[in-house]
C-alpha cells in the first residue's frame, strides 16, 4: 500500500500556471486553529496551502462541474467526478446537527443524478465550506469511502473515527485529522481493511511501515506524556504528529529513515507542547541533541520542536546548514538564535517565531533562502555583519543582498511609507509578509516580485513607477491585503495569476492603456468578493483568461473582452450573478468558451464572437436571466449541456452560413435539421409546443429541465430516437403528442440510471409516467400498449369526428395539450371542407390550434375548397397539398398536385407559424401548393377578410400575391347570377355589398304561399319576399348573408345579370349570432346532396330565373344553392314572388297537375296573356318587349 501525494501530482498538471510549485508550497495555508497567539502565523500559512489546493482541483475541473457544491441533510458535498456513468462526491462539512452523523453511501442531488460518496475532505481554501460544526461528535462512514482527502473532518468534535474496510488511500495532506480535530482520541480500522491498521488508536499502514496519524486529542499522560514510534516504522508522513496537548516527548525508533521535511507542513505540524524529540541511538539516518533532530553526522539541523522552552539557541558546532523549510517554526520561546557555523538557510527554514525582535546575520552565513525569517511580527530591523560577503541592510533595517539588487526581507514591525531603492531589481519571496506599511512605491528598476512578497500587509496604496519592468505576478504577491481597494497594474505585466487572492475589499483593477498583459491565470481573484470592475483603459494584448479566473465574484458588473483574447477557461466567470453584460470586440479572436465559463452569471443576451469555435459544457449553465444567444458561422462545437437550466432562454440563433448547426425559431438543430439539439426552455407554450417536422432525433439534453410553461410537446412524424436525459427534470410536462407514423422503439430511448430520457422515479424524484399522457396515432395504439417502455404511460389515441355537414367520422385530430388539438387528416367526400374553431370528443371541447403537416394529403379528389374557421397558430408543411411523392430510399417527400383550388380563412388573426418559414424548411415544404418544385407562384387562391388583408400579407409574405378578399366562386365554379334572380348559401358569412358596379340584394321568404287577388285562372297565390336585413340580418345591409342561410338573390337596378368580375367578401360581423325569422329558403353547403320532395311536399328550385316545383327527390342538389319550402298548391294554382319594391319574380305558371308552360306570357301585374300585343311582358322568367 502506498500513500500517494495527490496534490503534488496535480501541481505537475498545472505547472504552466504555478511553476516551481513544490518550493512555493513551503508555506501556503490558511488558518484553521486557534490554540494560542502563535496561531496567527499558522492561520496564514495554512490558508495558502488550502488556496493552492483549490487551484489544483480547479485546474482540472470539468463542469457539473467538478468542484460544485450542494447541501443535503446538513451535509455539504463537493462533486469530484461529474461523469454520467459513475459520478462521485466528497463530504466537506456537516452543519446544524449534533451527535453522531451517518454519511450515506449514495446521494441524490435533488435533480437527476445519484452520486456515490467515495471521499471525505479534499483541497479547499478559506472561502470554501471546510468547517464542520464541533457539535458533531461521531461519524459513521459507508463502505464506499475509499479516500480521506485534505482537511477531512475539519473542526469537528469527533472523538473516535473508524475507517471502513473500503478505505485504501489517505491523501498525504489529510492533516486536519491532526491539527483541527483536537478531540479526536483514536482512529480505528474496520476488519477487512487491507491498507491500514490501528495501534492503540494511532493510525499506521499495514505492518506499521508508515506512521499516518497521531490523533490530536489522544491522551499521553499514562505514558509520561511521551510516544514512541513503532519499531517497524520506516516513514513518518506529512503532518503525522499533530498538536496533541499532552504530547511533550516523541521517540523516533531506529527503523525510521524518512521523516517528512520536504515542504510545509512538515511531519510534525506545530505541536506546541512538544518539548523534545529523542532519536534512538541505533537510527542510521537521524540523531538528536538536546531534543533537537539532526542528520546522523550532525551537519544538518532537521527539526527544532515548537514547544522547546529555551529562550536562546546556539546551533551546535559542526552544523553548517538548515536545509529544510519550517525546521524552526512557531516557537514562541526563542528570543535569539546564534547561527554559529551555519552558512546555509533553506527557503522558509525559520518562520513565525514571534518573540525574535532582531536578527543578527554573521559574516559566515552566506546563503539565506527566500522567505526565511517571515512572520517575525516583533522584528523591527535586520543587522548584518559588515564583513558578510553576500548581504547588507539599509538605514531602515531592510535586508538586501550585498549590492542591494534583491530585497530579501522587510521588518514586519516597521510601519508607514516605503519606497524601494532604485537599485533593486527583485523583491524576494515573502519579503514584506505581514508588514505594517501602508504605502509602497515600486521603482522602474524592479523586474521580479517573488511569491507572497507583499502578503498580508496593511497596504492601501501601491504605485508601480513607469516604465515598469515587472512582467510576471502569479504567485500570491498581494495575498490577503485587506486594505487594498484599487490597484493599477504595471503596463509591462504579461502574466497575472492569483496575485490578489483573498483581497476581500479590492474593488477595482485597472489595466492601463498599452498594457502588455497576455495571460490571466486560473483562480486569479479567489476571495475578492467586492471586486466590481476589471478595466482595460486602452489597448491590451490579453490572450488567455484561465479557469475560475473571475469566478465567484458576486459584485462583478461587466467585462469587456479585448479583441486579442483567444481562450476563456472553464468556469472563468462562473457564479457572477451581477454581471449582466459581456462585450466582445468586433475583431475578437476568442476561439473557445470553457466549461462553465459564464455559468450562473447575470448575462441577459450574448452575441458569440465570430471567432469562437466551441462552447463547452455548462458554459452558460444556470444563467437565469439569459434570453438570447447568437451563434456565429464558425462555431462548430456546442455541448448539449452548454445552456442547461437557463429557464428564460428563448432563442438560440445560428448564422445561416454555419456548416454544422442551424436554428429554427430559436431552436438549435444540426445543419440538416434532422436532429434537435437544444430546445430553449423559454420558448415553451402552455397550449402547444411545436418542433420542426424535419427532425428524426431528439438529441441529448434537448429539453432538460424545461420551464414551468413546458407542459406539452408535439413530436414530429419522422422522429425515431430520443437521446440521453432529453426530457429529464420536467415535472410540468403533461402531454406528449407523437405524430410519428411509426412507433419510436424502446431500444431508441435511453433508460440507464443517469442517462434515462424520461425520469422514472428511481433517480430524480419525478416519475414522468405518472403525469404525462402520451397521444399516439390511433393506428399505432396497440403497438404502444405492447411496448415495455411506452405502456408505463397513460396512452390515448388520436380521435375522429364527423366532418362538418356530414354524418361520417372522417376528420382525425390529436391533442397537443389539455385543451388544444392538431388537425391531422380527413377522408371526407365533400366539395367544401370546413375546419371548425372547436371540436368535441368524449365530452371535452378542444380548440383547433394547428393544421398538421401534410394534413390534406390523400384527401378526396372531389374536395375543391377548404374553409378555415379556426384561428390556428400553425399551418404545417404541404398542408394543402393533396398528392405528394415520397421516395423511401432517400426519405424525401415533395408536392405533386392538389385538388384544393382555394382556401378561405374567416378568422381575424393569421397563423404566425407557417411551417416552411417558421422552421426554415426547403421550398418543397410550402404550406400551399406552388408547383412540384415548391418555388413557383402559389396556385391556390387564399381568401381572407377585407379588413385583414394587409395583416395577412404582412405575416404571410410568401403568399402575398395569392391573398385576396374578393371571392369569385367556390373553387369548383365561379359565382354568377345570369337571369336577374338566383339562390345562394355559404358555410361562412358573406357580404355582397362591397362590389360597387352592380348591387345584389338577398331576400328570404318570410311567409308561405298566400292567397291573393289576380287572374290566375282559378285563384291567385303569392309569396312575399323580405330583404334579409329586415328579417334578422345586418341592419341596413341587404347584401349580408349569415353562414348557412339560404337566400333568393336579386340583381338590382336595370342589370339582368352579374358582370364577369363580380365578387363577394367574407362577412365581418361573424362574431354575432343571427336568427333569420321564418325563412322558407333552405341552403345547401359543404357538398351537393339529396333533397327530399314528393307530390304532397314539393320543394321549389330556381332554373333560369324561374322557380320550378320538384315533386320527387332531387338526388344531387347543387352545393351553395338554395331551394324554397313553400308547401303545396291547389290544383291549377298559379304563384308569384312579390317584393317590397313592387316587382315580382317570374311566374312559374305551374298548375298542380300539369307541366310548366314555358311559352306563356304575363303582364306586369302577373296576369296571363293568351295573345300578347305590343308592350312589355314576362316571358320565360324575363322581361320582353313586343313591338
Amino acid at each position: 500500500m502506498t500513500i500517494h501525494n495527490e496534490n503534488r501530482e496535480k501541481l505537475q498538471l498545472i505547472n504552466q500556471i504555478l511553476k516551481n510549485m513544490e518550493r512555493k508550497l513551503l508555506n501556503d495555508q490558511q488558518p484553521i486553529l486557534r490554540l494560542s497567539t502563535v496561531c496567527c502565523a499558522m492561520r496564514s500559512l495554512r490558508a495558502v496551502v488550502l488556496l493552492l489546493a483549490l487551484l489544483m482541483v480547479s485546474a482540472t475541473a470539468s463542469a457539473y462541474v467538478v468542484g460544485e457544491y450542494f447541501i443535503k441533510d446538513h451535509i455539504t458535498y463537493r462533486v469530484i467526478d461529474a461523469s454520467a456513468s459513475n459520478p462521485k462526491l466528497a463530504v466537506y462539512n456537516v452543519k446544524g446537527i449534533s451527535g453522531t452523523v451517518t454519511i450515506p453511501a449514495k446521494v441524490f442531488d435533488g435533480k437527476d443524478v445519484y452520486f456515490t460518496v467515495t471521499q471525505i475532505g479534499g483541497a479547499l481554501d478559506s472561502n470554501d465550506p471546510i468547517r464542520w460544526d464541533d457539535t458533531v461528535t461521531g461519524v459513521n462512514l459507508p463502505n464506499t469511502i475509499t479516500t480521506l482527502g485534505n482537511y477531512c473532518f475539519a473542526f469537528s468534535g469527533i472523538t473516535s473515527l473508524t475507517l471502513p474496510a473500503s478505505v485504501t488511500t489517505i491523501d498525504s495532506w489529510a492533516n486536519v485529522l491532526m491539527s483541527s480535530c483536537d478531540k479526536l482520541k483514536e482512529i480505528l480500522v474496520a476488519s477487512g481493511n487491507t491498507s491500514f491498521i490501528s495501534d492503540d488508536g494511532v493510525l499506521y499502514t499495514k505492518g506499521h511501515k508508515e506512521l499516518i496519524c497521531l490523533p490530536s486529542g489522544k491522551d499521553f499522560s499514562a505514558t509520561g506524556n511521551s510516544y514512541t514510534i513503532n519499531s517497524n516504522t520506516e516513514k513518518v508522513h506529512v503532518h503525522a504528529i499533530g498538536p496533541a496537548s499532552t504530547l511533550q516527548k516523541l521517540v523516533i525508533s531506529a527503523s525510521v529513515n524518512d521523516i517528512y521535511m520536504n515542504q510545509w507542513p512538515t511531519f510534525s505540524y506545530h505541536p506546541l507542547e512538544l518539548k523534545e524529540i529523542e532519536v534512538d541511538p541505533n537510527n542510521a539516518t537521524y540523531c538528536s541533541i538536546d531534543g533537537v533532530v539532526y542528520n546522523k553526522d550532525k551537519t544538518k539541523l532537521i527539526y527544532y520542536p515548537s514547544g522547546k522552552t529555551n529562550a536562546t539557541f546556539k546551533v551546535p558546532d559542526g552544523v553548517t546548514s538548515i536545509p529544510y523549510g519550517y525546521a524552526i517554526y512557531c516557537n514562541n520561546f526563542l528570543k535569539s538564535i546564534d547561527f554559529n557555523q551555519v552558512d546555509f538557510l533553506k527557503d522558509f527554514s525559520i518562520v513565525a517565531c514571534y518573540n525574535l525582535s532582531e536578527i543578527y546575520i554573521p559574516k559566515t552565513l552566506t546563503t539565506i533562502g527566500e522567505g526565511t525569517f517571515n512572520s517575525f511580527l516583533s522584528l523591527k530591523k535586520y543587522i548584518v555583519d559588515p564583513a558578510n560577503p553576500n548581504y547588507s541592510t539599509d538605514a531602515d533595517g531592510v535586508l538586501f543582498d550585498k549590492n542591494k539588487t534583491t530585497l530579501l526581507a522587510y521588518p514586519p514591525a516597521r510601519e508607514g511609507v516605503y519606497t524601494i531603492p532604485n537599485t533593486v531589481t527583485k523583491i524576494g519571496k515573502q519579503a514584506f509578509m505581514r508588514a505594517k506599511l501602508t504605502t509602497l512605491t515600486i521603482p522602474t528598476s524592479v523586474s521580479e516580485i517573488g511569491a507572497d512578497a507583499l502578503r498580508e500587509t496593511k497596504l492601501n496604496k501601491v504605485t508601480f513607477e513607469e516604465p515598469s519592468k515587472v512582467v510576471d505576478m502569479h504567485d500570491r504577491q498581494f495575498l490577503w491585503c485587506y486594505e487594498l481597494k484599487t490597484i493599477t497594474l504595471p503596463k509591462s505585466l504579461k502574466i497575472l495569476g492569483n496575485t490578489f487572492n483573498g483581497c476581500k475589499n479590492l474593488e477595482i483593477v485597472n489595466a492601463p492603456d498599452g498594457s502588455q498583459l497576455e495571460q490571466i491565470y486560473s483562480n486569479a481573484f479567489v476571495g475578492c468578493d467586492n471586486l466590481t470592475n476589471f478595466n482595460f483603459l486602452g489597448s491590451s494584448k490579453l490572450k488567455t483568461i484561465g479557469g475560475d479566473a473571475f469566478a465567484n465574484l458576486p459584485k462583478l458588473k461587466e467585462f469587456n473582452f479585448p479583441a486579442t483574447v483567444t481562450n476563456i477557461g472553464a468556469n472563468a466567470f462562473g457564479n457572477t450573478p451581477s454581471m449582466e453584460k459581456v462585450t466582445f470586440d468586433d475583431n475578437s479572436t476568442v476561439i473557445s468558451f470553457g466549461e462553465g465559463a459564464f455559468s450562473n452569471s447575470g448575462i441577459k443576451s450574448v452575441k458569440i464572437p465570430a471567432s469562437v469555435k466551441s462552447i463547452n459544457k455548462d458554459a452558460f449553465k444556470n444563467c437565469n436571466v439569459l434570453e438570447r444567444v447568437d451563434v456565429p458561422a464558425g462555431c462548430t462545437s456546442i455541448h448539449p449541456e452548454a445552456f442547461k437550466f437557463d429557464t428564460k432562454l428563448a432563442n438560440i440563433n445560428v448564422d445561416a452560413a454555419n456548416p454544422k448547426y442551424s436554428s429554427v425559431q430559436g431552436i438549435l438543430l444540426n445543419k440538416s435539421k434532422n436532429e434537435l439539439l437544444i430546445f430553449p426552455p423559454g420558448k415553451a407554450r402552455t397550449d402547444f409546443t411545436l418542433l420542426p417536422p424535419s427532425i428524426t432525433k431528439i438529441g441529448d439534453y434537448a429539453f432538460y429541465e424545461g420551464s414551468a410553461n413546458f407542459t406539452n410537446i408535439v413530436i414530429p412524424a419522422k422522429v425515431n430516437t430520443i437521446g440521453i436525459r432529453a426530457f429529464g427534470l420536467n415535472p410540468a410536462l403533461k402531454t406528449v403528442t407523437l405524430l410519428c407514423d411509426k412507433m419510436i422503439p424502446s431500444s431508441k430511448i435511453n433508460q440507464g440510471t443517469n442517462t434515462m430520457s424520461f425520469d422514472d422515479g428511481t433517480v430524480a424524484s419525478d416519475k414522468a409516467s405518472q403525469h404525462i399522457t402520451v397521444y399516439v396515432r390511433k393506428s399505432l395504439l396497440a403497438q404502444y400498449q405492447a411496448d415495455p417502455f411506452w405502456k408505463k404511460f397513460t396512452l390515448k389515441p388520436s380521435f375522429t369526428v364527423n366532418a362538418e355537414g356530414t354524418t361520417s367520422s372522417t376528420d382525425e385530430y390529436i391533442p397537443t395539450s389539455g385543451n388544444t388539438v392538431d388537425f391531422l387528416s380527413t377522408t371526407a367526400d365533400v366539395q367544401t371542407f370546413v375546419l371548425p374553431k372547436e371540436v368535441v370528443y368524449n365530452n371535452q371541447t378542444y380548440k383547433v390550434g394547428l393544421i398538421g403537416d401534410y394534413a390534406f394529403e390523400n384527401a378526396n379528389p372531389n374536395m375543391k375548397e377548404v374553409v378555415v374557421k379556426a384561428d390556428v397558430d400553425y399551418i404545417g408543411a404541404m398542408a394543402f397539398v393533396t398528392k405528394t411523392k415520397r421516395v423511401a430510399a432517400t426519405n424525401t417527400i415533395s408536392p405533386e398536385s392538389t385538388s384544393i383550388k382555394q382556401v378561405v380563412f374567416t378568422g381575424n388573426t393569421p397563423a404566425t407559424e407557417l411551417s416552411k418559414t417558421y422552421f426554415s424548411l426547403d421550398a418543397p415544404f410550402s404550406e400551399f401548393f406552388r408547383g412540384a418544385t415548391g418555388v413557383g407562384a402559389c396556385e391556390q387562391n387564399i381568401y381572407v377578410k377585407k379588413s385583414k388583408l394587409d395583416t395577412y400579407k404582412g405575416v404571410w409574405t410568401d403568399y402575398a400575391s395569392a391573398l385576396d378578399y374578393k371571392i369569385a366562386g367556390d373553387g369548383a365554379k365561379d359565382f354568377k347570377v345570369a337571369t336577374k334572380y338566383g339562390t345562394f348559401a355559404r358555410e361562412f358569412d358573406v357580404d355582397f355589398s362591397d362590389y360597387q358596379a352592380t348591387k345584389i340584394a338577398a331576400f328570404v321568404a318570410g311567409t308561405a304561399i298566400l292567397k291573393g287577388g289576380g287572374d290566375y285562372g282559378t285563384s291567385t297565390y303569392h309569396v312575399h319576399m323580405t330583404s334579409i336585413d329586415e328579417n334578422g340580418g345586418v341592419n341596413g345591409n341587404y347584401g349580408y348573408v349569415p353562414a348557412g342561410t339560404g337566400v333568393l338573390l336579386k340583381v338590382l337596378g336595370q342589370e339582368a345579370a352579374t358582370p364577369s368580375d363580380f365578387y363577394y367578401t367574407i362577412g365581418e360581423q361573424d362574431d354575432r349570432t343571427f336568427s333569420i325569422a321564418d325563412n322558407k329558403m333552405a341552403g345547401v353547403t359543404i357538398n351537393s346532396r339529396s333533397v327530399a320532395a314528393s307530390p304532397t311536399s314539393p320543394v321549389y328550385v330556381m332554373q333560369g330565373g324561374v322557380f320550378l316545383p320538384a315533386k320527387t327527390t332531387i338526388a344531387n342538389f347543387p352545393v351553395h344553392k338554395a331551394y324554397a319550402n313553400l308547401g303545396t298548391l291547389p290544383a291549377g294554382a298559379k304563384v308569384m314572388f312579390t317584393f317590397d319594391d313592387g316587382t315580382i319574380t317570374a311566374i312559374d305558371g305551374v298548375a298542380a297537375d300539369e307541366a310548366v308552360d314555358r311559352d306563356a306570357y304575363y303582364n306586369l301585374q302577373g296576369q296571363r296573356v293568351e295573345r300578347p300585343q305590343k308592350g312589355v311582358y314576362i316571358h320565360g322568367g324575363k322581361k320582353v318587349i313586343i313591338k
